[in-house]
């Protein structure tokens, strides 16, 4: 069961090669709201695609690909960034269908996580750009930093994420109302991409389209103003710090976590405090891998990485109702 980041990106069957098809039957699956899902976040009214779109949903959503497609035992989940979120939680609520997990970029959506690549300097950015109060990912991408904080009014840049939400929580009802969405939109979308790889010319933008970034864009703040989602909503529930208080529920599921060094997007952190958790509760089959890499799974290391884990797990029989 491949589990798609964002969340709002969507899956593609290039996601299908880190798995020899004659050793796995793939399951890819678009999360509400995006990719080829209806209704989609990108309409100008978004809100029929952000009613009921929790985790909690998404969960329910597997459970029910599980029942549509007659597999009835364990199952390997995959997720990485958003997707490793979503593959944890999923596991924690339904250990007993999930023979291994392999996670990378780990994203652990607590607020430290998402103001870690979200909010940096903003508050000071207009007084100064190049104040460095606080750890983030505007450290290393001060181009890119600029260019994303200048579709964030100055008045919001004290809470980035909030300062989104208040963007997007309009449906537009004129061409500068689009504007202004799809200016936020893409500046949200590009920042992540000038970040996510090791190599990559941050002053060398390419624009997103149009429908993906308002998608990607508006369905990835709906989930962060609520905390992902994990354990509750609202934004009192964005200081959740529901993966690790939870990862007793995983302690007998074989783990194997993929993260890049130089992970500008889910900061190495993560990965770290979540291994620990686990191997702190007793499972005894944690395999953690650190490459030299960014946060794309299209990292060379991290691809080869992760192809050679697929290769490796040991096979499972589909005729075993204990192994699927």
């Amino acid at each position: 069961m491949f589990v798609h980041g964002g969340p709002g990106a969507g899956s593609h069957k290039s996601f299908a090669r880190f798995f020899n098809p004659d050793r796995y039957r793939v399951i890819l699956f678009d999360q509400r709201g995006c990719g080829k899902s209806t209704p989609s976040a990108s309409d100008d009214d978004a809100t029929p695609a952000l009613t009921d779109n929790t985790a909690e949903d998404l969960i329910g959503d597997v459970l029910r690909l599980r029942r549509e497609l007659d597999i009835h035992g364990k199952m390997h989940v995959f997720g990485g960034s958003w997707g490793s979120t979503l593959a944890l939680a999923y596991a924690i609520a339904h250990p007993e269908t999930v023979q291994t997990l392999i996670l990378r970029g780990v994203f652990l959506c607590r607020r430290a996580d998402v103001d870690y690549f979200f909010q940096g300097n903003a508050a000071d950015f207009a007084a100064n750009p190049l104040a460095t109060p606080v750890p983030g990912t505007y450290l290393d991408f001060p181009t890119a930093w600029q260019q994303f904080v200048a579709a964030i009014p100055a008045d919001d840049r004290g809470d980035v994420v909030k300062g989104l939400a208040k963007i997007f929580a309009v449906p537009p009802r004129s061409e500068a109302d689009r504007d202004r969405a799809m200016k936020a939109a893409s500046a949200c979308v590009a920042w992540e991409s000038s970040t996510s790889r090791l190599n990559r010319d941050e002053n060398s933008q390419s624009q997103p389209n149009h429908k993906y970034a308002l998608t990607a864009a508006r369905i990835l703040v709906h989930y962060m103003m609520n905390g992902g989602f994990l354990g509750g909503s609202g934004e009192v529930n964005r200081d959740n710090n529901y993966i690790l208080d939870h990862v007793y529920r995983l302690k007998d599921i074989p783990a194997h976590i993929v993260h890049g060094r130089y992970d500008g997007v889910c900061h190495l952190y993560q990965a770290e405090a979540l291994v620990r958790s686990l191997r702190a509760v007793g499972n005894t089959d944690v395999n953690y891998f650190i490459t030299t890499a960014g946060h794309s799974s299209l990292e060379p290391e991290t691809n080869a990485r992760l192809c050679t884990i697929m290769n490796d797990l040991p096979p499972m029989s589909p005729f075993d109702r204990g192994g699927q």
